[in-house]
């Protein structure tokens, strides 16, 4: 990632992959199906904005899934992100029908920042249990002019 530090840079970003180790298993019978859902938080703002979800992938305590969030990216501002997975018990797209399995909160720019854009974080949000890790990698698409 290159930037100039004295003109407002914004850089389409696609977070490319999330990966998810060892989530919970909350199914008796199966192992969980697990959506990701993606939230930003506004700059100078406690409220977060629901940025978009990813497929369903049935069965897997570890999915990679396939869909992408494509965001620009602030070099002058931090952009706080926030992924709460759930395991899919029915078709409602109302999460609280959905089982929690855990939560993860990073800025876009640690991604952006870490080693080869690859940012690794434990899940959290279930207390006295380990809910596994996700791994976010980003990559720049170019600069919107």
């Amino acid at each position: 990632f290159h930037f100039d530090e004295n003109k407002k840079n914004i850089i389409y970003l696609r977070i490319n992959s999330l990966n998810w180790l060892n989530l919970l298993d909350m199914d008796t019978f199966s192992k969980s199906d697990p959506i990701c859902v993606m939230y930003v938080q506004a700059v100078g703002s406690q409220e977060w904005r629901e940025f978009g979800r990813t497929e369903v992938i049935d069965n897997t305590l570890n999915p990679d899934f396939v869909r992408k969030f494509i965001m620009d990216y602030l070099f002058e501002e931090r952009q706080n992100l926030r992924f709460d997975l759930f395991d899919v018990d029915s078709r409602s797209s109302n999460l609280s029908k959905h089982d929690f399995l855990g939560q993860a909160f990073c800025s876009l720019g640690e991604v952006v920042g870490s080693v080869g854009s690859r940012f690794e974080k434990p899940l959290g949000g279930i207390p006295g249990k380990k809910c596994g890790s996700v791994i976010l990698t980003a990559e720049e698409l170019g600069n919107c002019r």
